[in-house]
């Protein structure tokens, strides 16, 4: 089967759709010459296996998108939880033909309604702006036109890897095909969003409005913490070099700061389960602004213990990366 760069248009049938997994695998599971056969034949029937069964599956999760579009409670739903984001003057302005990507490369449109903030009276001769938002999508997480799944996979692959051409590389192998400078773009909107929600927190914890939680109550914390040093690339300002015709720069050495919390079982095994998630986060903030991301988590999982080290650290104010160690306390938490 040769992997295509087009998306595929959504068949919206799950009859069809199993039909034409089963014509696809078909090949794939026949036993035609297997003198010949060697570890290179399973692997490509594998990936012809595996490539089909995403089609299939993108046409599932098309199907559900196409249902939940159709139903006025979800739409009436998604007016009622995007309130926050409709202002004075926002006002409904029909519907709008949005085309979502999902899974296995698979693209479905779908007729949504759509807001804009409409003016009074347009300034001079400008035209009144009809930009807006589709409140649907923007309560799934999916303005920009991907599925969670994928854009979440985008943000892993555009992370881990050292450069985004082999991100790009390893999603075209689970069926999500899309250009580097998208998967750039989605990679660091994805942080950006990240950062605003732990802002949020932070912000609601210092208000004392931060809900809690108890899920590791009870547990063997592990709270680890290091440091070290970056170099952040920072573009000068004005004209560009008349040479190279470049931008010059300015490389600013700072001290990334390092949290990770997770429990272990009575052995000192880590544990990584849905229950009990491993929490990564950092920052380049000062000491002070990394307390804050310590005390937040530190409310967010409720609760009471404190290791020593970090009171002696917070009172004192001392610079963890400037130490040049890490330590992990551990204990048990309320």
């Amino acid at each position: 089967m040769k992997q295509t760069t087009k998306n595929i248009p959504a068949t919206l049938d799950l009859k069809k759709s199993l039909s034409d997994f089963a014509a696809a695998i078909r090949p794939a599971l026949a036993l035609d010459d297997v003198e010949k056969w060697d570890g290179r034949t399973i692997k490509h029937r594998e990936t012809e296996i595996r490539t089909a069964a995403l089609q299939l599956a993108g046409q599932c999760v098309a199907l559900l998108l196409h249902k939940l579009s159709q139903s006025q409670l979800a739409l009436k739903t998604a007016i009622n939880q995007t309130q926050g984001w409709w202002r004075l003057r926002t006002r409904r302005h029909g519907f709008c033909q949005r085309q979502i990507l999902t899974i296995g490369n698979v693209a479905v449109n779908l007729k949504l309604p759509y807001v804009v903030e409409r003016r009074t009276k347009p300034k001079g001769k400008k035209k009144i702006p009809t930009q807006g938002f589709c409140p649907w999508l923007r309560w799934l997480g999916m303005s920009e036109g991907i599925t969670p799944l994928v854009w979440s996979t985008i943000a892993e692959y555009g992370t881990t890897n050292s450069s985004f051409a082999v991100a790009r590389s390893h999603l075209i192998q689970w069926g999500i095909q899309m250009s580097l400078r998208r998967i750039e773009r989605l990679t660091y909107y994805f942080g950006l969003l990240g950062i605003s929600q732990r802002d949020l927190k932070i912000y609601q914890l210092e208000r004392e409005r931060l809900a809690t939680g108890h899920v590791l109550a009870n547990q063997r914390v592990v709270i680890a913490v290091d440091g070290g040093r970056t170099r952040l690339r920072i573009n000068k300002i004005g004209r560009r070099h008349p040479k190279t015709r470049r931008h010059g720069y300015v490389g600013q050495w700072v001290e990334p700061k390092l949290l990770t919390i997770y429990t272990v079982d009575e052995r000192g095994r880590k544990i990584k389960t849905e229950a009990l998630p491993v929490t990564n986060d950092g920052t380049y903030q000062d000491c002070q602004g990394f307390l804050k991301i310590l005390e937040m988590h530190r409310s967010e999982f409720r609760h009471s213990y404190c290791p020593t080290s970090f009171i002696n650290w917070r009172r004192s104010g001392v610079d963890l990366a400037s130490n040049s160690t890490s330590f992990a306390p551990i204990g048990m938490w309320d």
